[in-house]
Parts: C-alpha cells; sequence; structure tokens
C-alpha cells in the first residue's frame, strides 16, 4: 500500500509538473510569436526559427542530460532543467536583437531536454516497474492539457501587459509551481536495480548497443513517422484551405487532431501491444491517414476520420518511443540510450513544420502529402526489420548484454 501511494503521488506530481514545463516552455511562445514579430519588426519566419533552433538543440542535448540522469538521477536535472528554462525565457523576454532571441532559445532547448519528457518517462519507466505503461499513458494524456491551458493564457497575458512581461509571468509561475514538486516528489536516486553497476563498462556497452542493427533501425523508423506525421498535422489548416475547405472547417480539423491524439492512447493502453507491433500499427495508420488526407473526396464525415486516425497514430508514436528502448535494452543505462536515440525523433519533429510548409508550397497539397506518404511508408518497412525483443537485446556487436532487458511492455492499464 506505502509503494502504491508513493507510486500515484510522484505520478501525480510529474502530471503537474509537465502541464506546467510543456505550457510555458514550448506553447506558450507559439502563442505569442505573431505579437512578437509585430513588436519587434523581426519576420514571423525568423522568429519561429529562433524558436526551432532550440527544439533542435534541445533534442542534441538529449544524450548529455540522458548520462547525467544515469549518473546523479532525475531530482537534481530536472530541477536544475526547469531554473534554466525560466531563466532562458526571461532571456527571450529582454531580447533586444534577433541573435539575442536565437540564443535565449539556445539556452531554453537545453532545458527543455532536462526538463520535459525525456526525463519524465526515465522517472516513470524505473521507478513504476510493471505499472509504468499505466503512468506513461496517464502523464501523456495529461500534458496533452498544457496547450489547451497555456496558450490562451499566455495570449491574455500579452494582451493585458505586452509579450515580453507574459513571458516573465510564465517563468515566474514555472519556478513557483514545478520547482516544488521536483524537489519533494522526484526521486533523488534511482532504484538499485534500475542503476549501471559499479564499475561496468556502461560507456562501451552504450556505444554497442547505439551502433546495432537493432537500435539503428528503430530509431530511423521512429524518425521517419514522426517526420512524416508531424509535417502533416501541423500544416493541416493551410493543406485543408490548398485543398478548398473554408477556415472554419480547416480549423475544426486541426483540433481533431489532438481528440485523436487523446483516443490513440487510451485505444494504445488498453490492448495487449508490445512495442514493436504497436509501431508498426502506429507506422500502418500513418499511411492510410496521409494518403486519405491526399486523395480522398472532400466530404466532411470522411475528413473526420482520416484526421482522428493520424491524431490517433500521432497519440499512440508518443508511447511507442518512451518505450521501445526499455522493452529492448532494460533500464539499467535509459537515461543514455534514450537520449540517444530521442536525438534525430526530437530533431524531425522540430524540422517537420518547415518541410509541411516548403513541401506545400513548392510542389502543391496532393503531391506534397503523398510524399509525406512515402516517408512514413518507408519508416513503416524500416520498423518491420527490428527484431523482436530477445534478438535485440544482445544485438551489440561485442558480445552480449550484460544487463538483461526489463520484462516486455504490454501496453495495457494496470488491473491489480
Amino acid at each position: 500500500m506505502r509503494e502504491a501511494r508513493r507510486r500515484r503521488i510522484l505520478l501525480a506530481g510529474l502530471c503537474a509538473s509537465q502541464v506546467v514545463s510543456w505550457g510555458v516552455l514550448y506553447y506558450a511562445f507559439p502563442a505569442v510569436s505573431a505579437t512578437v514579430a509585430a513588436d519587434t519588426g523581426w519576420s514571423l519566419g525568423a522568429v519561429t526559427t529562433a524558436f526551432s533552433v532550440g527544439l533542435v538543440l534541445s533534442a542534441i542535448a538529449g544524450v548529455p542530460v540522458g548520462r547525467l540522469l544515469d549518473r546523479v538521477g532525475a531530482r537534481s536535472v530536472m530541477t536544475a532543467g526547469t531554473l534554466g528554462g525560466a531563466l532562458g525565457l526571461v532571456a527571450v523576454a529582454l531580447a533586444p536583437t534577433l541573435p539575442w532571441l536565437v540564443a535565449a532559445w539556445c539556452v531554453t532547448g537545453i532545458a527543455q531536454s532536462a526538463t520535459l519528457y525525456q526525463a519524465a518517462f526515465a522517472v516513470i519507466i524505473r521507478t513504476s516497474g510493471e505499472h509504468r505503461t499505466r503512468g506513461l499513458t496517464i502523464l501523456t494524456l495529461a500534458a496533452g492539457l498544457a496547450s489547451t491551458v497555456f496558450a490562451p493564457v499566455a495570449a491574455a497575458l500579452t494582451d493585458a501587459a505586452g509579450w515580453r512581461a507574459a513571458l516573465v509571468v510564465l517563468a515566474g509561475i514555472l519556478v513557483a509551481t514545478v520547482t516544488p514538486i521536483h524537489l519533494l516528489v522526484v526521486p533523488a536516486r534511482w532504484p538499485d536495480e534500475a542503476a549501471p553497476a559499479p564499475g561496468s563498462d556502461a560507456g562501451g556497452r552504450v556505444r554497442d548497443i547505439v551502433r546495432s542493427a537493432p537500435f539503428v533501425r528503430a530509431q530511423a523508423g521512429m524518425t521517419l513517422l514522426t517526420l512524416a506525421l508531424y509535417g502533416a498535422t501541423l500544416t493541416l489548416v493551410p493543406l485543408l484551405l490548398a485543398q478548398g475547405y473554408d477556415t472554419a472547417t480547416a480549423v475544426v480539423a486541426f483540433g481533431l487532431v489532438g481528440v485523436g491524439q487523446v483516443a490513440g492512447r487510451i485505444l494504445f493502453a488498453s490492448g495487449s501491444w508490445s512495442p514493436g507491433r504497436a509501431g508498426l500499427a502506429v507506422g500502418a495508420a500513418t499511411v492510410v491517414a496521409l494518403v486519405g488526407l491526399a486523395l480522398l473526396p472532400r466530404p466532411f464525415p470522411a475528413l473526420v476520420v482520416v484526421v482522428l486516425l493520424a491524431g490517433a497514430a500521432r497519440g499512440a508514436l508518443t508511447l511507442v518511443q518512451a518505450s521501445i528502448v526499455v522493452d529492448r535494452w532494460g533500464t539499467a543505462r535509459l537515461g543514455q540510450l534514450s537520449g540517444a536515440f530521442a536525438v534525430p525523433v526530437t530533431g524531425a519533429a522540430a524540422v517537420a513544420p518547415a518541410l509541411g510548409a516548403w513541401l506545400l508550397t513548392s510542389v502543391g497539397g496532393t503531391a506534397g502529402t503523398l510524399l509525406l506518404a512515402g516517408l512514413a511508408a518507408l519508416g513503416l518497412a524500416v520498423t518491420a526489420l527490428v527484431p523482436g525483443r530477445a534478438d535485440a537485446a544482445g544485438a551489440a556487436p561485442d558480445g552480449p548484454a550484460t544487463t538483461a532487458p526489463a520484462a516486455p511492455t504490454r501496453l495495457r492499464p494496470d488491473v491489480r
């Protein structure tokens, strides 16, 4: 009972911290970016690029942050990330020039890698054992509320006091709410069974796994699926406008992507899916959805079905990425392996909107979406080549695994 209560408190704290962290460090700035451009005279493209540079740096920083998570635990890393994110956001608010803005988003991007999903997923996976899938599902469902809560809050603060003051206030909210949560509920050290053995060749083993064919294939498959799915869904409104839909219909359809994400995560967690099988299902759903977006006739009910399918695939993809590393290679070096795995995947999510917009303007909506569907099909094919857990566990080229992989993750809610 005491252990169950500890897990519930930890999960509730992480849910709250992820809602605020995602809302402040990720969703708030896009909500006010047009105001930033109008107030400063910088182009909207330049302002958005500064934000994207931070996202790319967040992906790159995932590797050293993962190493820190393994060595010192999550409490200090996540607390430092929160404080660093707040400082970075204040620097964004004070930016007098565009280079300053880019540099401030670089600081904020590094902080994101220590505060958002990578670190939170590591905590859930390493402390929840067989309950981890339920925890991951609840966490991602809660974090999905971040844009709903903080985009309007950021807009309202901007209307009342200007975008610079709004970002400073949001940075204060981040420090005041998230820092105590990390200090009070996030464990300072990992459980013994989740930590690398003292004196083990952890660095060499990580290099072996990261260079192994199963790891590279899984990583490539998730990267291609992310690039295709995010590229299509994040440019859905201009795509539908180009196809002849009116603005109201396009906006409603974009909102349905979020509904599909929630449904996909719930469906995913309610079935007996391993991450490998789930990755194949997500890949197939992505291909079908993107082909449908490109070629289906215009009736709105058909659009609803296709958009919900795309949203469900995008929501489930988050859980696949969170589970696939621990399912095949265990928890002992989870921070480093997850960080390495996430670099191209997070980078793909960062550049996907630009790719989608470029395809839309250069080759048109139908051809561009079909090209993204082709990327998704390639991602599905690569994912199909990833071996099962037993084969992947010993896939390092220089010998057998030094740590047994975790028991296979089954994406279903815990009923005990």
